[in-house]
């Protein structure tokens, strides 16, 4: 009896928290993508359409997210090198003059990460998409892992998608067993002329 009552708390007190408002769109948006490699130079705006909803490095800015971050960027400049497996990132202004610039190496989705943790880079795909893959699993107080993974993709309309992926798991104080996972999605338009 009394192993039972230990069972019943501890699923009293398991934690499980799921987060996905955009959930709907990305299952429309991501069955009809463009592959990202058709073109070689993408201009989108820094402002999302919509706001996601998060609370998160990057939230409504693009620049932000691919860390080009100026306080007068209007645009996002996204100019591809395939056969050199390179990616130019530009913020620019409203009269297109370079604000920052950052060149991220393009892997292989199968790839592993860089030795080098401050090299910047992304996963391309075979179905034209980028990634970003962040695990950490370091015990302390609890075990568990945190990870974070960003997938970007070029919408039916042109735009740019981000979908940020966030979540944990483990057991706190090694008894109690958590989970949590949040979804957000930005799409930010095509700029103008582009």
């Amino acid at each position: 009896m009394r192993q039972l009552s230990v069972l019943f708390c501890l699923l009293l007190l398991t934690g499980c928290v799921v987060s996905s408002p955009q959930k709907a769109q990305f299952n429309a948006e991501y069955p009809n993508r463009q592959d990202i490699r058709s073109h070689t130079l993408y201009r989108f705006m820094t402002k999302p359409l919509k706001p996601g909803g998060g609370d998160y490095y990057g939230a409504n800015d693009l620049a932000e997210t691919l860390y080009v971050r100026a306080d007068n960027a209007a645009m996002v400049e996204l100019r591809f090198n395939y056969p050199g497996r390179s990616l130019q990132v530009k913020s620019l202004d409203a009269q297109n003059r370079t604000l920052r610039e950052e060149t991220y190496a393009l892997l292989d989705a199968s790839a592993a990460k860089p030795s080098d943790v401050e090299s910047r880079y992304f996963f391309l795909t075979k179905e034209g998409v980028l990634l970003t893959k962040y695990k950490n699993c370091t015990p302390d107080m609890s075990v568990g892992c945190r990870w974070q993974d960003r997938t970007l993709f070029i919408t039916r309309n042109g735009d740019m998608a981000v979908q940020l992926a966030k979540g944990g798991a483990g057991m706190a104080f090694l008894v109690i067993p958590f989970y949590g996972s949040q979804k957000y999605l930005e799409i930010f338009p095509k700029a103008p002329g582009a």
